[in-house]
């Protein structure tokens, strides 16, 4: 027992790197959902083109596992993540400083460097010790979810303690992506591991052709449009039903990381059922439902919906990650269908924010716009039933 103490405290020791390097990947993303309105109102943009603030970042994540082979040319993988992360900095600071075009022009180049890391991280921790894996990924998880909750929370508070308004905000992002950049540029260098990424082998093209696979891709898709297309108007939702804007984004930020937490165990759980088709139906069902009590409940019932809300997504992501683990055959195979679901998945997510967007443009209404999670929801248990067959995609 003690030796497995030891060991565990030995590996959290050395995965310190890629948790410094998680603090600053969600976070940048995340701050930006409960500053919209006030966007919104100093550049006079309505919510469709709001949010491409987020959804360009999201369309990055799309065609990311594509670009691997040409990011795996440029070095080592403590290379190449130090300079991500040093990209995340510049586009959070050119943000800071840019006028709106400038704003955009940053989201997409955020959002190539995430998705950049989102590849790279599990690399490094396969290098560096692959038989702690499961306990360095989800450390460097929670990092993530803790500060993407801590910068909603405090992005409004932020905004008002100087006269440079919502650009005060960014301010402890860039000097914590300073510091991460900094840590990997200096403490990495002399580091023992300095294999390069790994090129994927060919990608198996029969993947296109089955109905498995599209099963689980659809599946990935749906609760990724469901969650980004909710989670970038939530605080936007719980002021328009009477809160404050920082009491909104608190509320936010206090179920997101709640949900995150009891996530984090749902793979192991959800491995050693036979069959996991109930579950995901069951989770769809109460994911609607709970969007449903978000349209006809007020007050402080919400966060309770809230809660639920981001229990069930913090649940069905990591599952349908789960999805292309257990219903594969071999590692060739699971990297094929992880690149497919990834990138059907992100590619539908880009469209999450813009169509709730849209809907509540042409409504007026919230409560109408929240009409989409909800079908949405209903396809989720639809297509979690085909997705979570216990049987083995074939692709060759």
């Amino acid at each position: 027992m003690m030796h497995s103490q030891i060991s565990n405290r030995e590996a959290l020791r050395r995965g310190i790197p890629i948790f410094v390097a998680a603090v600053s990947m969600r976070a940048g993303l995340t701050i930006m959902n409960p500053l919209i309105p006030v966007f919104q109102h100093q550049y006079h943009i309505n919510s469709f083109a709001s949010s491409f603030l987020t959804s360009l970042s999201i369309l990055c994540f799309a065609g990311a596992a594509f670009l691997m082979p040409l990011v795996a040319k440029i070095g080592g993988t403590n290379r190449v993540i130090a300079l991500s992360l040093t990209t995340v900095t510049l586009a959070i600071f050119l943000r800071t400083v840019g006028t709106l075009p400038l704003i955009f022009a940053s989201a997409l180049l955020l959002g190539i460097a995430i998705a950049v890391l989102n590849f790279s991280l599990p690399v490094w921790v396969k290098e560096n010790d692959d038989e702690h894996s499961g306990l360095l990924t989800g450390v460097y998880i929670t990092v993530m979810g803790i500060f993407a909750s801590g910068a909603i929370a405090f992005a409004v508070p932020l905004s008002h303690v100087t006269h440079w308004g919502w650009r005060f905000s960014m301010v402890p992002l860039i000097l914590l992506g300073a510091f991460s950049s900094v840590w990997w540029l200096i403490i990495t260098r002399h580091a023992h591991k300095t294999a390069s990424l790994i090129e994927p082998p060919t990608f198996h093209f029969k993947t296109f052709k089955s109905t498995g696979a599209w099963a689980i891709a659809m599946f990935f898709g749906l609760q990724s449009i469901i969650f980004y297309g909710t989670a970038t108007w939530f605080p936007t939702i719980l002021v328009s039903k009477g809160f404050t804007l920082s009491d909104a984004g608190f509320a936010v930020a206090a179920t997101g990381l709640f949900g995150s937490l009891i996530g984090i165990s749902a793979p192991h759980y959800a491995s050693l059922l036979p069959n996991i088709r109930t579950l995901l139906l069951g989770l769809s069902a109460v994911l609607a439902m709970a969007f449903g009590g978000i349209v006809f409940d007020k007050g402080w019932h919400l966060v309770l919906w809230l809660i639920i809300v981001n229990i069930c997504l913090s649940i069905t992501f990591p599952l349908s990650l789960m999805l292309t683990v257990t219903r594969s055959s071999s590692a060739d195979e699971t990297r094929s269908l992880s690149i497919m679901s990834q990138a059907v998945g992100y590619g539908l997510a880009f469209f999450g924010p813009g169509i709730v967007g849209a809907t509540f443009d042409a409504s007026k209404n919230w409560n109408i716009a929240l009409i989409v999670p909800i079908g949405f929801s209903i396809l989720l248990g639809v297509t979690g039933y085909f997705a979570g067959s216990p049987e083995k995609v074939v692709l060759s």
